[in-house]
């Protein structure tokens, strides 16, 4: 999505997008933030309106947030306006930024999330440059295992409400030869936005090569109800989640 695009949800922002640390159940994303403890600098890559920004506040002695959308950040920076060690930036993260540099901590929540590989790369790249050797990069990337399980779950709810055929695909998965070249990619049409999502074992290799060794792995889990309205108690104890990655600049 375009800066301008991301702007026009400035309004409804906190209702309308989704938000992974703050509805994490098992609390994954906010114990990768505890093992890296206290930290001199850490920084938000595509912070929007700021949700994370008091949390990593109370952590780090000083804190950047980064994102291209001016209208998010002036939410962001309403929002922490009282903190005088947290500042917002804007920044075109798919074009190298000559700083912050150094940062111990870097988090990047859900925003790796565009169909295209460049971009995705270039967003990975500042990650990493942001970071000091042996600092660590807390990412969030949509998981293609869960969103596969979220689709299983589906047919079987199409199943049960006696759908059969290709009647059964019904809400649950778009058919056909082009959704079947984009899901071998990882690209899965939620809400109308084509999304990337990650193998675990894919995420890690592309980590690994552009020197950021994977130190641990978990999963940010969420309820059914984030995915269907009134889910039914068989979907499974198994919750749909995103992959929480620790990674160490090497």
């Amino acid at each position: 999505m375009s800066a301008k695009a991301w702007d026009a949800l400035a309004a409804d922002f906190e209702r309308d997008v989704f938000d992974p640390a703050g509805t994490d159940l098992r609390g994954a994303f906010n114990q990768a933030l505890r093992e890296v403890g206290r930290c001199e600098l850490a920084v938000d890559l595509g912070c929007g309106t700021g949700r994370l920004l008091a949390r990593l506040g109370k952590q780090a002695e000083r804190v950047v947030g980064i994102d291209f959308a001016s209208e998010l950040l002036e939410v962001a920076e309403r929002r922490t306006a009282d903190v005088p060690h947290i500042e917002t930036r804007r920044a075109d993260l798919t074009r190298p930024l000559r700083k912050p540099r150094d940062a111990d901590l870097v988090t990047c929540v859900n925003v790796m999330l565009a169909p295209d590989e460049n971009t995705r790369r270039a967003i990975l790249r500042n990650c990493r440059n942001a970071l000091r050797v042996g600092g660590t990069l807390v990412l969030v990337v949509p998981s293609l295992e869960s969103a596969l399980w979220v689709i299983d779950r589906h047919l079987e709810w199409n199943r049960r409400e006696g759908l059969r055929g290709a009647a059964q695909f019904r809400g649950a998965v778009e058919t056909g030869a082009a959704a079947a070249r984009q899901m071998a990619r990882g690209v899965i049409d939620q809400g109308g936005s084509l999304t990337q999502h990650y193998l675990r074992e894919a995420i890690a290799e592309e980590l690994v090569g552009l020197g950021l060794k994977p130190i641990a792995i978990g999963r940010v889990e969420y309820g059914w109800d984030d995915y269907f309205d009134d889910p039914p108690r068989w979907l499974g104890r198994q919750r749909p989640w995103d992959w929480v990655i620790s990674s160490v600049r090497t």
